[in-house]
């Protein structure tokens, strides 16, 4: 029908291919309803197979996608043209006729491959960045964008001695499925001359499992089976940190652990110095919760022990690796707390003031380890010269909040 629709019988060759009846002018081949349920079937299948293959994320990339479109495409025009064939009369047709055809065959298959990829598309729709080459973002646990300047390299294992294994372009997006502790990276993004940061975060690329789907997706989609890793360090966040879970130990070397629980010493009067210690943690953050009741102005806070006028050294992030797994800070309390305590509270300036104190290992700036790593304490900080540990920790407060404050990047 569509040859119909452009070639003209004068033409010798248009002329020999109409006479011998290959594509009869009056459309009798898309006549046959046979035909029309055939390419009705096949266009339904093609559709549903469409829809199902990119919402599980076993179809994807721009390319890839769009090749599925196009047959998509062209079992519509072939349902649309052999609809039109048995309404249409089948003499006396007109140049104006046959246009007005295609026209209505081109807009009709247009309109279903839009509607498509307007319901199903082959992204996640709020993306800044599309899908990197050889990536999905769909049914992906947690989405990045590569931040290396030239791209970022994947390697099969969660460190940098682990081979290379495949490259992608740099600002754009991949999903990842899970993570795994590995090497320590020093991430730049988040780092200061007034903090520093480690991420011990290796991300896994998001793949179909192993069965039916995974070689569905090696076929359609050129996905490998072979684990990709990328250091969080080379990955800026497009959603939640905390989307991604930890990989059960049989996805993971046994040579990286995960962070054990942190252990809160008593506070240094001589240093005016917080020191915490966790085996395997490559930062240690640190924060104060704000208990109602104790004369703060803005009771309930959570806020980062951070004093942005002092060296990385001294301030929650890394653990100096001359120190093994132990990292102290300054806690200039008597600047950033006492401060903010009402001079009208009951009892007045002498009176005693509780804080919550939180010492939690970090896997990463923005990433602190469970809560169930964290060392907690509760500190009068105004009835005497120093702070004075209490026995009796405060109530109240959210673990998953201060813990966050005490890994948040100061930059």
């Amino acid at each position: 029908m569509l040859l119909v629709s452009v070639c003209s019988p004068r033409s010798p060759l248009c002329g020999a291919i109409l006479s011998h009846g290959l594509f009869p002018v009056g459309g009798t081949v898309l006549k046959n309803p046979a035909v029309l349920v055939s390419l009705l079937f096949l266009a339904v299948v093609a559709l549903a197979a469409r829809i199902y293959f990119v919402h599980q994320g076993i179809l994807y990339g721009g390319t890839q996608v769009s090749r599925v479109d196009g047959i998509v495409a062209s079992f519509g025009i072939g349902v649309v043209a052999a609809i039109v064939a048995r309404t249409a009369p089948s003499s006396g047709e007109s140049l104006v006729d046959r246009a007005g055809l295609l026209t209505a065959i081109a807009g009709s298959v247009l309109l279903l491959i839009s509607a498509v990829n307007l319901f199903v598309p082959a992204d996640k729709v709020g993306l800044s960045k599309p899908s990197c080459t050889g990536s999905r973002t769909l049914k992906a646990n947690y989405i990045g964008i590569t931040a290396g300047e030239f791209g970022n390299n994947s390697r099969s294992g969660p460190a940098r001695h682990y081979p290379a294994n495949g490259r992608f372009s740099a600002d754009c997006s991949i999903g990842f499925s899970e993570y795994c502790i590995g090497d320590p990276i020093l991430d730049s993004s988040g780092s200061s001359d007034q903090q520093q940061w480690f991420t011990s975060r290796w991300l896994r690329v998001a793949k179909q499992p192993t069965g039916w789907k995974s070689s569905f997706a090696k076929y359609l989609s050129g996905e490998t089976s072979e684990p990709q890793f990328i250091s969080d360090a080379y990955v800026i966040p497009e959603s939640n940190y905390e989307d991604l879970p930890l990989a059960p130990p049989a996805n993971c070397p046994s040579s990286y652990r995960a962070p054990s629980r942190a252990k809160l010493k008593e506070f240094d009067s001589a240093r005016q110095a917080l020191t915490a210690t966790a085996d395997h943690a490559v930062n240690i953050g640190f924060a104060v919760w704000l208990p109602p009741g104790q004369g703060f102005r803005e009771p309930g806070s959570y806020l980062p022990i951070y004093d942005p006028s002092l060296p990385a050294a001294q301030n929650p992030g890394a653990v100096p690796s001359q120190r093994g797994n132990t990292k102290s800070v300054t806690w200039t309390y008597s600047k950033s707390l006492l401060p903010r305590l009402s001079t009208q509270r009951p009892g007045g300036s002498a009176a005693k003031a509780s804080v919550v104190v939180m010492a939690i290992p970090c896997i990463a700036d923005n990433l602190p380890a469970d809560v169930s790593t964290a060392a907690v304490a509760t500190f009068d900080i105004a009835s005497g010269e120093n702070p004075v540990r209490q026995s009796k920790n405060s109530a109240g407060y959210d673990m998953q909040t201060l813990a966050r404050a005490a890994c948040q990047a100061n930059i």
